[in-house]
């Protein structure tokens, strides 16, 4: 891949909007509020600190062996060659189930702005397919042009969005209140919380888009980490200011936001009336920024599991002259346009007689990749130890190589609890036990393609850029 083509604030514009401010909080935050109450803004700053510490990890590998690898070099060379495998297997099926709902609403948030403003009612799978095979063309044309259009849409829908949340509080400015910080107002206090830990964790994925673009960043050991910093901080800081405006816009009313489809589109139309398309065209424009840097970043991952042969070697190509990671990125769309294809057909034939709703598709890829991706991060977060002290035992440290990582891995212990609480409906009762026949399968996999070839993995860490 060619290098030296990003720096700190092209890594840090594709880093925000694979986060996605739009999407991720058009179709998380109703939850969160319903869960947690008039204070949900606290559980978005507690993810906050999640990430902060699963995005130190990170920075530490980075600012020690840049690759783009990311996960799956860093494990790899941690913890050995069956680890490897196992990592890049699941970096590949909870990206792109996670990539599939983000392929859904690319369609789905047209369609559904289309028959809000028009009398048209057209369906949203022929959209999806045409927005995303666009968005592919767009990241195999290269990094540097993708990413240019990436910052641009940022811009965008991070400004409408502003907007919008200042004109609610302007409106409702004899209303202001401290309540959506406050403990004493968070439904059911710590169990509140808890409860939209994994929504408002969810909404951070994406944090990790960074260390993926290494090889093509300019000074990668100090670009990256400062990009990953830099992105969680704005992620938050607009989380919790679009939480803040959505809470008072409603006035107070939790069961109010608990009755709205997308909240924040819904207290755009109250206070901006017609302008307030501007809001629905920020959705579009963000679930296609965040389909863009996400298969730029998911594809230079399972790009660099083939090369190094922890998965499937055609993976591992690049295709002149921009040396685009094509494979990868033409795998990973065509899987995750088959799950959606496999979910239409099951409805159409009746094995799932539910809606066809794409935000209904949307929130099971999500909860689903969710829960593989939580395994991902906890084998880092266990990983840096064993790789400061194993490569570079001069710099380790028991603060920042052995508190942080162990603090990073118990923060995911609550997200894992309640994405795993029975009683849940279907399919999401089921998808525990699916993330766990998953882990075993590669845990098998991983045994036997060491076993048959020795040397897997062994080129692993030997790309990383200086």
């Amino acid at each position: 891949m060619s290098s030296g083509q990003l720096d700190t604030l092209d890594v840090t514009a594709s880093t925000v909007a694979n986060i996605g401010p739009g999407i991720d909080f058009y179709f998380a935050f109703g939850v969160i509020a319903v869960t947690a109450g008039v204070a949900a803004p606290l559980t978005i700053l507690a993810a906050a600190v999640a990430v902060v510490l699963l995005a130190f990890v990170v920075a530490e590998f980075t600012r020690a062996e840049p690759s783009a690898g990311s996960f799956i070099t860093y494990v790899e060379t941690s913890l050995g060659a069956k680890a490897g495998v196992v990592v890049s297997l699941l970096v590949a099926v909870g990206y792109t189930v996670a990539m599939a709902g983000v392929f859904t609403m690319s369609g789905g948030m047209m369609a559904m702005t289309l028959a809000h403003y028009t009398s048209w009612r057209l369906p949203w799978e022929p959209l999806t397919l045409v927005l995303s095979i666009g968005a592919i063309w767009l990241t195999v044309r290269g990094v540097r042009l993708s990413t240019t259009a990436v910052g641009l849409a940022v811009l965008a829908q991070v400004g409408i969005m502003v907007v919008v949340c200042v004109v609610i509080m302007v409106d409702r400015r004899a209303h202001l209140s401290s309540a959506p910080f406050a403990w004493a107002h968070l439904s059911g206090g710590l169990a509140g919380l808890s409860a939209g830990f994994p929504l408002a964790l969810y909404m951070f994925i994406g944090w990790e888009n960074g260390p993926a673009l290494a090889e093509e960043s300019r000074d990668p050991r100090r670009t990256v980490p400062r990009a990953l910093y830099i992105s969680v901080a704005i992620a938050a800081a607009l989380f919790v200011f679009f939480a803040y405006a959505t809470v008072t816009g409603f006035d107070y009313n939790v069961s109010s936001i608990g009755r709205s489809s997308v909240p924040f589109l819904t207290v755009a139309d109250h206070y901006l009336g017609g302008p307030a398309v501007l809001a629905w065209i920020a959705g579009i424009v963000s679930v296609l920024a965040t389909l863009v840097a996400g298969a730029n970043s998911q594809a230079r991952m399972l790009f660099d599991g083939g090369r190094s042969g922890l998965l499937p070697a055609w993976l591992g190509r690049v295709r002149p002259p921009g040396e685009t990671p094509v494979n990868a990125l033409l795998g990973m769309a065509g899987v995750g346009l088959g799950i959606i294809g496999l979910w239409w057909a099951s409805h159409l034939v009746g094995v799932d007689s539910g809606s066809t709703n794409p935000v209904g598709l949307y929130a099971e890829c999500s909860t689903m990749g969710t829960i593989v991706i939580l395994f991902v991060y906890f084998l880092t977060a266990l990983a840096l130890p064993c790789f400061i002290w194993r490569r570079h035992r001069e710099s380790f440290s028991a603060l920042r190589h052995v508190l942080v990582p162990v603090l990073g891995a118990l923060s995911l212990v609550v997200p894992f609890i309640e994405l795993c609480r029975p009683g849940q409906p279907a399919p999401y009762s089921y998808f525990p036990f699916m993330a766990l026949a998953i882990v075993a399968a590669a845990t098998v996999i991983a045994w036997l393609t060491v076993h048959r070839h020795p040397s897997t993995g062994s080129s692993e860490g030997t790309f990383s850029k200086s």
